[in-house]
């Protein structure tokens, strides 16, 4: 039999990703990690330049055709993937955008905060220390969020990175730097926001360097996508969140 004859592709599980196209790092972190007879599939949205709310707020007038676009492939779950917005658009937004495409496509849908969201809680983690690649005026927006939600925000820093395309560039050694410079003490987790930061290499070296568990945007929106379907503890190494 030949390589992919008579595969039944995602025969276990199918996730659907809607992602920014300047996202170059979501998809090969999903696929080198997803469990055998799972696959993931994506439709993009346009965004490019330098990350600015007027650019995200573009990249979101197309987000129910998106939506709409990857649902028609027949996926089991759909996962928006994009954590900025949450600090761009209103208030309720995620909760809101979450809602409305699970009812229009009939399909459940979950995105990068209702992710974190859910693996905070399951982590039972409340004080936190944040990093994010965010430009600085859209960074001093999250500790707000987060303690708008009940959490203390001990500790929080930025790569304060304006170009979209540089941040899928940030390596191992620069992450655990930066990472370094954060004040963990007294801290329930490590959150590091942004779906094009790559972290799949970094979770379990940093956890082990600073003894709290480390939530990234993919490695919780994976979490959560497997979850539908009972599978999240078929993935190793990512963490504690998996174990």
């Amino acid at each position: 039999m030949t390589a992919g004859e008579g595969a039944v592709y995602g025969a276990k599980g199918r996730i659907g990703l809607v992602v920014p196209a300047n996202n170059s790092v979501i998809e090969p972190e999903l696929w080198s990690v997803l469990p055998a007879g799972w696959a993931a599939y994506t439709t993009r949205l346009l965004a490019k330049g330098d990350l600015t709310p007027e650019a995200i707020r573009r990249m979101e007038r197309d987000a129910e055709s998106a939506v709409e676009a990857v649902a028609a492939t027949g996926v089991d779950v759909i996962a928006y993937c994009d954590m900025v917005t949450t600090f761009i658009m209103e208030p309720g937004w995620n909760e809101a955008a979450v809602e409305r495409f699970s009812r229009s496509t009939g399909t459940p849908c979950l995105s990068a905060w209702t992710a974190l969201r859910d693996a905070l809680a399951r982590l039972g983690a409340r004080r936190l220390a944040i990093g994010t690649p965010y430009p600085r005026a859209i960074h001093d927006s999250v500790p707000a969020f987060f303690e708008s939600r009940g959490f203390a925000v001990r500790s929080h820093a930025t790569l304060d990175i304006r170009a979209m395309r540089e941040v899928p560039s940030v390596g191992p050694e620069r992450l655990a730097a930066f990472v370094g410079g954060l004040d963990l003490a007294g801290c329930d987790a490590l959150v590091l926001l942004a779906t094009d930061l790559p972290s799949f290499g970094s979770i379990a070296a940093l956890e082990a360097a600073h003894g709290v568990p480390v939530l990234t945007s993919n490695q919780t929106l994976l979490w959560r996508a497997l979850s539908e379907r009972g599978a999240a503890g078929a993935v190793r190494n990512l963490g504690r969140l998996f174990q």
